[in-house]
């Protein structure tokens, strides 16, 4: 008999707490230099994922995909003032540019959409600026800037990260989980029926933006452990691998989170044993694996 999907909620629970505190107490012991690294990651990682099922359900995996464009654009784009007023990256106010940027590039979707676009197009045409965009930054950067390394905006400064990093994206994480844990289950229930949601007094709308500022929040306190372009694969995989764990509302976001703790933990692992192969390369080539080995539920 195969295991009743509650029965797989808590083995999965469970298998997260426990490889993420052997990952713990494998950087503590032997790799040092990595326990605040990971630390950031794991806390990126279970902020995001938590989003994951609301992207998926909601049918916002384009938006939720087209952050790693978007990320990329805000960090570019904070990396300048961030350099102006403080020099290096390592300083709060790149998260806040970061932040206040990506918040401003993904309102322009639901303006698009003001225009009669449908959400795909207007993502689609948002976008569009960006590439124009992130093409003026580099230039701009690499000729004014040289001492900004545009790469590490992709990749993450993994390795750099120390303890008052991590104090620094605490809060921003924080704020950004707080739609999850207030909404997830009641943004979820009206994705399966929006015309009953809204017909109770569920205001979709609104909740939809509250949406777009999470996930804003969430992927730029993300970028300096994870890179530009890890916060878009966190919104989007997670939540479709608990979607084949479980159909049932209520488990997809702890299911979520709790598969993006394990590949944390591996992708912890794996990078010690394979110094070549990035953190964040790392975490999504688990999650792939995850995807390809989660069983297909009928209920």
């Amino acid at each position: 008999m195969s295991a009743s999907p509650r029965t797989t909620v808590t083995i999965l629970e469970a298998a997260a707490g426990a490889s993420l505190a052997a990952a713990f107490l494998h950087a503590h012991l032997y790799t040092p230099l990595l326990f605040w690294p990971l630390a950031s990651l794991a806390m990126s990682a279970a902020v995001v994922a938590a989003l994951s099922p609301l992207a998926v359900s909601r049918r916002m995996t384009f938006l939720a995909h087209s952050q790693g464009h978007t990320v990329l654009t805000a960090a570019l784009a904070a990396a300048v003032p961030t350099a102006i007023f403080a020099g290096s990256l390592a300083s709060p106010l790149f998260y806040l540019f970061t932040f206040v940027f990506m918040i401003l590039l993904n309102l322009l979707v639901p303006v698009a959409e003001m225009l009669g676009l449908r959400r795909d197009v207007a993502t689609g045409v948002v976008m569009s600026l960006q590439y124009v965009i992130i093409l003026a930054l580099l230039y701009v950067i690499r000729h004014f800037y040289a001492a900004v390394d545009p790469l590490l905006l992709i990749t993450g400064e993994y390795v750099l990260i120390t303890w008052r990093d991590v104090s620094t994206q605490i809060p921003l994480l924080l704020l950004a989980a707080l739609f999850p844990a207030a909404y997830g289950i009641k943004y979820l229930y009206a994705s399966v029926d929006e015309n009953f949601a809204r017909a109770v007094g569920v205001r979709v709308s609104t909740l939809d933006r509250l949406f777009i500022v999470s996930m804003s929040l969430a992927a730029a306190a993300s970028v300096y452990a994870a890179g530009s372009l890890m916060p878009a694969i966190l919104l989007v995989l997670p939540g479709a691998i608990a979607a084949r764990y479980s159909h049932r509302l209520t488990e997809q976001i702890p299911l979520s989170v709790s598969v993006a703790a394990i590949s944390t933990a591996v992708s912890h692992f794996l990078y010690t044993a394979l110094p070549w192969l990035w953190p964040s390369a790392a975490l999504g080539l688990v999650l792939l694996a995850f995807l390809l080995a989660a069983p297909r539920r009928r209920e």
